[in-house]
């Protein structure tokens, strides 16, 4: 099978560029209460780099999206949020003491306390772990954390919700159930963006929401080149070329930056010239860089792959 039909989409991807881009907006509706604390008047610091390098330490790590940032609080003090995002579709027996782990670890490499939040974006019901604990005798060691459930969520106060973090749960949790129905997926990803125009997105808040479902929902060859007809039809006949404009799928730059955060945490340093390669890529192989990294085992897989995009593009 090849991996056009294996689907391959990059959630951690997709994840990292909404967080960065709406991290106000995705805290205010997945954690009010974090948010309500949060002065975002100072812009946050991000520390993805040195919490990769810390999370390698922590011996295997699933998929899934691990950010670090540093926020000011109303109050004038700093506080650092670990926000972790887990995209997996099974369910993980020892979740709480991995969170535990990754928080006691950033407070011995930092002396920051750290808060730490988990959106757990997976199908299994009923799953909703909140602590890690272990007592002994007089001793007890107690790390809880606040837990947001896409699926729990988008069946109770978020159905009419139409706000682009809501939005995102619905394309990740429709990402997770069509995985290996290549037809269930292209209708799912359809009623998706066709929703976008319906309930009156602008233009650049189409263009956004689509990168990202875009990203999270990558369609076989056929389906993809079906699905671009389909909706430049439906552009035209709606007289809203929102997605089919120059500025098509996603700012490219932007792509380009999360595709290289990215290659940074899995290699460590990428260097000058392949940086400068990737920068230089269109949207649609920096799509196909986003799908091929989830098969790279070294920096050489990289190098290869931008060759091979070089010949055809001879």
């Amino acid at each position: 099978m090849t991996n056009d039909q294996l689907q391959d989409s990059d959630y951690d991807g997709a994840w990292k560029e909404a967080l960065r881009q709406f991290l106000p907006a995705i805290l205010e509706c997945y954690f009010p209460a974090i948010a309500a604390t949060v002065d975002w008047e100072h812009p946050p610091e991000w520390f993805n780099k040195e919490l990769s390098q810390i999370l390698g330490q922590t011996g295997r790590r699933n998929r899934t999206v691990d950010v670090l940032v540093k926020l000011r609080l109303r109050d004038g003090s700093e506080q650092w949020i670990l926000l972790h995002i887990e995209v997996q579709t099974h369910y993980e027996e020892d979740f709480p003491g991995r969170l535990a782990l990754y928080n006691s670890g950033l407070f011995w490499i930092f002396r920051q306390r750290v808060v730490t939040l988990a959106v757990l974006a997976d199908l299994r019901e009923g799953w909703l772990p909140t602590e890690d604990r272990f007592q002994l005798a007089g001793f007890e060691s107690l790390t809880r954390f606040p837990v947001c459930k896409l699926i729990d969520r988008l069946r109770t106060d978020w159905q009419n919700d139409h706000s682009l973090p809501v939005q995102l749960a619905r394309a990740q949790i429709a990402a997770l159930r069509t995985a290996g129905d290549p037809e269930g997926r292209y209708r799912a990803k359809w009623q998706l963006v066709r929703n976008l125009y319906e309930i009156g997105y602008n233009a650049e808040q189409v263009r956004e929401m689509f990168g990202l479902i875009d990203w999270m929902m990558h369609l076989r060859v056929d389906l993809e080149k079906q699905f671009k007809q389909e909706l430049d039809a439906f552009e035209e006949s709606q007289q809203m070329p929102y997605v089919t404009s120059v500025e098509r799928i996603a700012k490219a730059e932007g792509a380009a930056v999360v595709l290289l955060e990215l290659l940074a945490e899995r290699f460590g340093t990428v260097p000058e010239e392949l940086q400068q390669r990737i920068q230089h890529l269109r949207m649609d192989q920096l799509t196909g860089l986003g799908k091929a990294i989830l098969r790279f085992q070294a920096i050489e897989d990289l190098e290869a792959w931008l060759d091979a995009q070089s010949a055809l593009d001879q």
